[in-house]
C-alpha cells in the first residue's frame, strides 16, 4: 500500500523536473538564437570606416576638425571643446561604419563649425531604409559615446566629464530633428515624409523669432533637400518601398532614441545647472 501511495507524488516530481528541463532546453536555444543573430550583424558590422580614404579625405577631415575645434574654443573651454569633437567625431565614424557595411563607398568626413559634421557619401542608398539605418547609426554611435563619459564623470565626479556627456546628448537630440539635411530628415523618410511638417515648421519658427545668416542657409539646404526627395520620389519610387516590419523597427528604435536622449539631455544639464549652484 505505501509503494502505490508513493507512486502519484514521484509522477509528478518527475513531471516537474521533466518541464523544467523543456524549458531550460528551450531557454537555452533562444539564447543561442538570439546570440547567433547578433553575432552575424555585428560580423556585418566589422569593416574600416575608412576604407578608400586618401591623403585627401584625411587632410579634409583633420583640417576642418582642427577649425572647428578653435571655432568652439571661442565659446568654450578648450578640454571641453576636445571631448565635444570626439564625440562628433564618433558619430560621424558611426555614419561610415554601416556605409561601408551596406557595401557603399564614402566620400569625405568633413566638420562644420557650430553645425556638427557629416560623411559624403559616394555611392546613394538603394532604398530609405538603408538610408535610415544609415542615418540611425550615428546618433546610436554617438550616445554610447556620451553614456561612456558620463560613466567616467560618475567615477570621477569631474564636472567636465559631466559637460562633455550634456553636449553630447544635445547634439545628438538635436540631430534627430527631422529636417532634411539632419538624420532625423534621412530617418524619417522611412516612417512618415510628414514628419518633415513638423521640422520645417520648426526650423521655420527658429529662423522667423532668431533670424541669422546661418540660420538661413539651413533653411534654404533643408528646403532644396526636401524638393530632391520628393523629385527623387517620382524619379524612382521603388527607393521608398519600405516594408511594414522595415517602418517599425525604425520608427522604434528612433522614437527610443529621441526619449531617451531628451531624458538624459535634461538630467544632465539640471545635474550641471546644481552644480554650478
Amino acid at each position: 500500500m505505501e509503494s502505490m501511495s508513493a507512486t502519484p507524488e514521484s509522477h509528478r516530481k518527475r513531471g516537474i523536473f521533466a518541464r523544467f528541463v523543456a524549458g531550460l532546453v528551450i531557454a537555452v536555444g533562444m539564447v543561442k538564437a538570439i546570440l547567433f543573430v547578433a553575432v552575424d550583424y555585428m560580423r556585418g558590422l566589422a569593416v574600416n570606416p575608412f576604407e578608400g580614404f586618401g591623403l585627401t579625405q584625411f587632410a579634409v577631415a583633420g583640417a576642418s576638425m582642427a577649425l572647428s575645434i578653435a571655432a568652439y574654443a571661442t565659446k568654450a573651454p578648450l578640454p571641453l571643446v576636445i571631448g565635444f569633437a570626439l564625440i562628433i567625431l564618433i558619430h560621424e565614424i558611426g555614419h561610415a561604419v554601416v556605409i561601408r557595411a551596406k557595401g557603399l563607398r564614402a566620400g569625405v568626413m568633413v566638420f562644420i563649425p557650430f553645425i556638427g559634421g557629416a560623411v559624403t557619401l559616394k555611392d546613394q542608398p538603394r532604398s530609405a531604409y538603408d538610408d535610415a539605418q544609415i542615418g540611425l547609426a550615428g546618433p546610436i554611435a554617438g550616445t554610447l559615446a556620451s553614456l561612456i563619459v558620463l560613466q567616467m564623470y560618475k567615477w570621477t565626479d569631474a564636472p567636465l566629464y559631466l559637460a562633455i556627456a550634456a553636449a553630447g546628448f544635445a547634439v545628438n537630440l538635436l540631430n534627430l530633428l527631422p529636417i532634411g539635411m539632419l538624420d532625423g530628415g534621412r530617418i524619417s523618410a522611412a516612417v512618415t515624409k510628414w514628419m518633415w511638417v513638423f521640422g520645417g515648421g520648426a526650423l521655420v519658427y527658429k529662423v522667423v523669432k532668431q533670424p541669422n545668416p546661418l540660420m538661413l542657409v539651413i533653411l534654404l539646404l533643408v528646403a532644396f533637400q526636401v524638393y530632391a526627395s520628393i523629385a527623387r520620389e517620382k524619379d524612382d519610387r521603388s527607393f521608398y518601398d519600405v516594408t511594414l516590419s522595415q517602418r517599425t523597427a525604425i520608427a522604434v528604435t528612433y522614437f527610443f532614441l529621441v526619449v531617451f536622449l531628451g531624458h538624459q539631455t535634461w538630467m544632465t544639464l539640471n545635474r550641471l545647472g546644481a552644480l554650478s549652484r
